[in-house]
């Protein structure tokens, strides 16, 4: 049985507007294996994604608005012939150019109501009786570096929601520090959680990233937290004392602007 795989020559593929995205399309067999045409199909397509957290919200909207092209390359890379039996590399390029009255290419992003998505396609047409062969991938397209931020400490304390006296309130002391509240989603975010007491025996210190979209349009506006990424930094009763913390954005998750 032959089977294709894409294999872009970028290992991260990770690209910004205006780049070249090379690769090859590795095509192994045991036999040789007649074709009617090999095609290389890449495009990319802002979408309103439905789930179940947006039934009800957005379905209003997802019957509304239609996918937004970005992106659109598509050529034939080799016509109608025959492959030997093994493996071959057929090589492809393009340029990463935005699509007709679109202005700029949106950064890759996977979100509950919203999805900015590239993929490369190719397509293996075989003749008559045979099945075709196809392989799809994602690659992925960031913003480049732009103006340094802005350095924006943030320090929080922590208390229980239902604490009402003040003498309840001094049996309990949890605060921190951010080392910035405006963050570059390529760096690490850091900071430091400081147990000062609690009367209580603390069973874990969890750190949650949480993501807020929202969606507007003509029905109104759609809005929504989900937690990305969950970080323990403490198991059990821990001493009271600080706790240092780093994590890395996880990618296509933080929301571009």
């Amino acid at each position: 049985m032959a089977t294709v795989e894409i294999r872009l020559k970028r290992p991260t593929k990770v690209y910004h507007e205006g780049e070249t995205v090379c690769g090859l399309i590795e095509v192994e067999s045991k036999t040789a294996i007649a074709h009617q045409s090999i095609s290389l199909v890449a495009e990319g397509i802002a979408a309103l994604t439905l789930s179940a957290k947006s039934v009800g919200r957005l379905e209003s909207m997802y019957n509304n608005m239609k996918p937004v092209p970005l992106f659109n390359y598509s050529t034939e890379l080799a016509r109608q012939g025959k492959l030997a039996a093994g493996k071959t590399t057929v090589p492809f390029e393009f340029v990463l150019k935005p699509r007709g009255s679109i202005k700029s290419l949106l950064e890759t992003y996977h979100g509950v109501f919203i999805s900015v998505q590239y993929n490369i396609k190719c397509l293996i047409k075989r003749p008559l009786l045979n099945k075709d062969l196809s392989k799809e991938v994602e690659f992925l397209i960031e913003y480049k570096s732009g103006d340094k931020a802005s350095h924006k400490p943030l320090n929080f304390t922590i208390c229980p929601k239902n604490e009402n006296s003040k003498t309840d309130m001094q049996r309990f002391s949890v605060r921190g520090r951010l080392d910035s509240c405006v963050c570059c989603i390529t760096k690490p975010f850091m900071g430091e959680l400081i147990v000062e007491r609690s009367e209580n025996p603390i069973r874990s210190i969890e750190l949650q990233l949480m993501r807020v979209e929202t969606v507007g349009s003509a029905e109104g506006f759609a809005k929504e937290a989900t937690e990305i990424q969950n970080i323990e930094i403490g198991c059990g009763d821990v001493c009271r004392s600080r706790y240092p913390f780093t994590w890395c954005f996880p990618e296509c998750s933080p929301a571009p602007l």
